[in-house]
């Protein structure tokens, strides 16, 4: 049985709203913060967080998550929050979560999906104390060159052509371009958007409504550069990728960071490729958790926590 308290707290000149779910008995209990991946996303991250989150309560293990900023009952927008605003909540989080009752501020780390595999590293670089970090589907490599990467392996798996795979990479590219140089929306919609209608390349980014370009602009203006910020991290980090996630390289993500650590002299570093699985590290159909992911990521934290 879980310990749910729904809670406030601020960051950024926002009210984030979220949930903190404690495990069994007063305590202090470790902890971990998990940060969603893109788009709009509520605590629950639409379901994806619910059985993680039960998983890591079951095993001591307490858990944060809030709604994006505009999401549920939180205030202002997310559009409006570049990566590092976000590693910036993450931070603030933590934060607020070291001071609850129950809680042992010692043991406090990260869990970041996806984009918060971004996020998480950014967050953990300017955290020095920090018990732990989990990067889960995290791309080691830039937003453009992941985005290049995604769009071009959905669309070889939805079974699309090779020409329109060049046509799709060539979309990516031209929408990055203009998000560098910051082109305004209605400009963006007329000579790029609406050519693109009913294409192959639609289909992976959806609708590019103004609020989306207004933060792809804001994350073009403060670059991720995923090396430099994975050098910086101190804490003892496990990462893990499925080798069928079409959205990101996970060998070549997970070479990256093991290069980066290296460099650094961290040597606390655990990767792990679950074969067949993809960008959640689900297998089968109906899609399921890998045999051994949950437990991966438990009896590793808890050893880091000193439960086991």
């Amino acid at each position: 049985m879980e310990n749910d308290d729904d809670v406030r707290f601020e960051s950024g000149g926002v009210t984030l709203a979220g949930t903190l779910h404690r495990p069994q008995g007063s305590g202090p209990h470790p902890a971990l913060v998990m940060i969603q991946g893109s788009g709009e996303a509520d605590r629950d991250s639409g379901g994806y967080f619910p059985p993680i989150r039960e998983h890591f309560v079951e095993n001591g293990i307490a858990v944060f998550s809030w709604d994006k900023p505009g999401v549920g009952g939180s205030s202002g927008d997310w559009h409006q929050r570049d990566l590092f605003d976000r590693a910036t909540e993450a931070i603030d989080a933590i934060r607020w979560l070291r001071d609850q009752p129950g809680i042992d501020p010692a043991q406090v780390g990260i869990w970041g999906h996806s984009q918060g595999g971004w996020i998480g590293p950014l967050a953990a670089s300017q955290t020095p104390d920090l018990s732990f970090l989990v990067i889960n589907s995290g791309a080691g490599i830039s937003a453009l060159e992941q985005d290049l990467y995604g769009i071009e392996h959905t669309l070889r798996r939805d079974g699309a052509s090779e020409q329109e795979i060049a046509d799709a990479i060539a979309f990516m590219e031209t929408i990055h371009d203009a998000a560098i140089a910051a082109r305004p929306y209605e400009e963006v919609v007329a000579t790029i958007l609406e050519p693109a209608r009913g294409s192959a390349a639609e289909t992976y980014f959806g609708e590019v409504d103004l609020g989306l370009w207004q933060f792809l602009v804001r994350v073009h203006g403060r670059p991720y550069d995923p090396a430099a910020i994975l050098e910086r991290i101190t804490c003892p980090t496990l990462a893990l990728f499925g080798e069928m996630d079409v959205l990101v390289p996970a060998a070549e993500s997970a070479r990256i960071l093991e290069a980066a650590f290296a460099a650094s002299g961290n040597n606390d570093l655990t990767t792990i490729i679950f074969p067949e699985a993809d960008h959640r590290i689900r297998v089968g159909d109906p899609l399921e958790f890998t045999a051994g992911y949950l437990e991966a990521m438990s009896s590793w934290i808890r050893k880091q926590v000193g439960l086991d």
